[in-house]
């Protein structure tokens, strides 16, 4: 058994029953194929990427853009 497509997605959502959960997290922490896939699911939809020389996960924070707040204000008080 390997993770693909929808049964990927749904498991990265925790989607899925609690008995279904619990086989694939057991296979999971045996299975580099689906450990990697698995990563690379949650990397994409949680804004994650891969840093240093290990290419360990690192959170991708989204700027803040103080400006914009600015401009909306400027535009409605003119």
């Amino acid at each position: 058994m390997h993770l693909y497509g929808d049964i990927l997605e749904s498991y990265a959502s925790r989607e899925l029953p609690p008995q279904t959960l619990a086989a694939i997290d057991g296979h999971v922490s045996n299975c580099i194929f689906c450990a990697h896939a698995l990563a690379e699911e949650a990397a994409v939809s949680t804004s994650w990427e891969r840093r240093g020389w290990l290419g360990r996960l690192a959170r991708v924070e989204e700027p803040v853009l103080a400006y914009a707040e600015d401009e909306d204000i400027r535009a409605k008080a003119a």
